[in-house]
């Protein structure tokens, strides 16, 4: 005969008895008739030792904190079937289990219990769970069926309200941030559970010092993982702001949190330095560097500047804002003006901005041309390539009055292109018929190469009476007088990916492109492929003083190898909190930092120390002008100018 109807479910839970004694339990001591045992002993078949029931953990180690209950599971297996009444009963005896007991049933012989603790302060407590299986009162058990009483050891461990404070790990444990007034800087903070709460619970951030702007959000990724999205608020003042946010983790809502979780809430202190938003300090030129001329900086493609800067000593120039929906180009600097591009709603406009005061000098209406590539200066002059449904057009203008002086047909065919190379009133472009010398002062293109690249989006690195370029399966070096071909190197790692533009920088007789994901180092003097370095190298990339600084780990860190070998010197840890959008991570490399921008922050790393020194809490196109003015033109639009000294 098997059980009847939850036949083991009552045999389990027919009673819980906590305490010296007895006591209430789930259902009446003596209302458990839910079984039948053979004959009239009430012995069960075979088997009379009571090893036809088998709990398991035989042993049960629990662990709470203190004020909290916990709870575990016994699981009861039977391999015996009776004929006769029997009720059960489980007793403690020194009431660390609660009364309360949910039961699952596995199969007809098979259920669990999942019983909890009692809350209590903190320390260790051990009992023995007496399952008492009788023909009688299971509380005075004179008929015991074979083997009962089974006992289950168990031993609870309750740690202090100070402990349980590691039950949660914050991410970041501090917060330092700068900004500047009138502009909230955003930022996160991540909570997880070092284990499982034992039931639902509620999260939520507070600021009692004004620190935050309101409201604050925070979601809860997956179980026991939270995360809040913050913001300073905008009405804070120049100088240093403290305070200490407060999250709650509670088991009701945390507004009122009657039951918080042991060890909420956890707080995370937060300083805010607020500096202010214009600092419009003297500019004079510094002899060492060049203007900022084109997309990379140089007409090598080489973002270096041999100049030192003290971190300390950075401020906040000016930013200029933009409405909502206008983007801005890439900046390039020149005779104290700084060069953009601000397209809204399909309008695009030459502005040309004051580098000592962020007035705006004057503004050029270039029409609807669609991808006006970046900007590009020279000899006085801004140089626009543009394209629309009448073709390619090369625009120059004067930087001082934003006089249109010539705009010239260059391609028939509508094409976008990256920013032209420019040196003096000489203009190198590369396009879909290959690549072309412009000279600005007559208006003609001097040459044209019959070299048929690989799209328009690319453009040459220039260095000597030569220029480069990678495309297809070769480096390609053209003489810059003639138009004419010095030498190509056909490589099959230039050709493992696709023909599409792969960025080339040029210096100390050395070319080093970002071939996909890997750095391929190419020596201009026996034009040879000389090493190769794999990974997942993505952005900009420089030469500077025999290092190349490369971004890795799909641009969350800065890493450094041998310009000459490629042999990694060293690798930072990650920079940013995420690589999204870091495939265009923009870099600018001095004689002791090296400046990386990403979408949403950028940063300054100490060549030597390789720690970063200067955080700028937001991110774009980078430029640095003659004037040791940094500019960061946002994804948002806004064009910071930072003081570098």
């Amino acid at each position: 005969m098997v059980f009847g109807k939850s036949a083991m479910a009552g045999m389990l839970a027919a009673a819980l008895v906590a305490g010296c004694g007895g006591g209430g339990g789930g259902s009446s001591a003596g209302g458990g008739s839910v079984g039948t045992a053979p004959g009239t002993s009430g012995q069960p078949v075979g088997n009379t030792n009571g090893s036809w029931l088998t709990l398991t953990p035989g042993v049960v180690t629990v662990t709470s904190y203190e004020g909290e209950s916990a709870g575990f599971k016994v699981s009861a297996v039977s391999s015996r079937t009776f004929d006769k009444p029997f009720n059960a009963a489980v007793v403690d005896s020194k009431g660390v289990v609660t009364t309360e007991m949910s039961l699952t049933k596995v199969s007809d012989l098979q259920y669990t219990v999942e019983l909890h603790t009692k809350a209590a302060a903190a320390g260790t407590y051990t009992t023995d769970l007496e399952l008492r299986l009788c023909e009688d009162d299971p509380l005075v058990c004179r008929t015991p069926l074979a083997g009962s009483p089974w006992k289950i050891p168990v031993t609870l461990t309750v740690a202090t309200a100070t402990q349980a404070q590691g039950r949660l790990t914050l991410t970041p444990a501090t917060f330092d941030l700068t900004t500047y007034q009138g502009e909230p800087a955003s930022f996160s903070l991540r909570a997880s559970a070092v284990s499982p709460f034992t039931q639902g619970v509620r999260a939520a951030v507070f600021d009692s010092t004004g620190v935050l702007a309101a409201p604050v959000s925070m979601r809860e990724l997956t179980s026991g993982q939270f995360s809040a999205d913050l913001a300073t608020a905008s009405t804070l003042g120049v100088g240093e702001h403290s305070g200490s946010l407060e999250l709650r983790v509670c088991y009701d809502d945390p507004a009122t949190c009657r039951s918080p979780v042991s060890g909420s809430p956890w707080r995370v202190p937060v300083k805010v330095s607020v500096k202010p938003a214009i600092n419009l300090t003297t500019l004079s030129t510094i002899a060492s560097l060049s203007p900022w001329s084109t997309y990379n900086g140089t007409a090598a493609q080489n973002p270096y500047v041999p100049a030192s800067f003290d971190p300390t000593a950075f401020s906040r120039r000016w930013n200029q804002p933009v409405s909502a929906g206008m983007t801005t180009s890439a900046p390039v600097a020149d005779n104290g003006k700084v060069f953009v591009i601000r397209n809204s709603a399909s309008k695009w406009e030459l502005s040309a901005i004051s580098e000592a005061s962020g007035a705006e000098l004057w503004r050029y209406d270039i029409g609807a041309a669609t991808g006006p590539n970046p900007l590009a200066t020279g000899n006085g002059k801004v140089f626009v390539r543009s394209t629309g449904n009448g073709g390619s057009f090369l625009w120059a203008f004067d930087q001082a009055s934003g006089q249109l002086l010539g705009k010239t047909l260059i391609n028939t065919a509508p094409e976008l292109h990256q920013a032209p190379t420019v040196i003096g009133d000489i203009v190198y472009m590369g396009n879909t018929a290959g690549l072309e010398k412009f000279n600005a002062t007559t208006s003609l293109i001097e040459w044209r190469t019959g070299i048929q690249f690989a799209g328009g989006l690319w453009t040459p690195a220039v260095s000597g009476h030569f220029a480069y370029t990678v495309q297809y399966d070769s480096l390609v070096a053209i003489d810059t007088d003639n138009g004419s071909t010095v030498f190509r190197l056909q490589d099959p790692v230039i050709a493992g990916t696709s023909g599409q533009p792969k960025s080339l920088v040029v210096g100390d007789n050395l070319a080093i492109a970002r071939i996909g994901y890997q750095l391929v180092g190419i020596d201009l003097q026996s034009h040879a492929r000389t090493w190769t370095a794999g990974g997942s190298t993505v952005g900009q990339h420089a030469l500077a003083n025999g290092t190349l600084y490369s971004l890795a780990d799909g641009g969350m860190a800065l890493e450094a190898r041998t310009a000459a070998t490629g042999v990694l010197e060293w690798k930072t840890g990650w920079l940013f909190e995420n690589s999204n959008g870091m495939d265009k991570g923009r870099m600018i490399v001095s004689s002791n930092l090296v400046f990386i921008s990403g979408p949403s922050r950028t940063v300054a790393v100490d060549r030597t120390t390789h720690q970063v020194v200067w955080i700028y809490p937001f991110g774009g196109e980078l430029a640095l002008s003659d004037r040791g003015v940094l500019y960061i033109a946002s994804s948002s639009g806004n064009l910071y100018a930072i003081n570098l000294r």
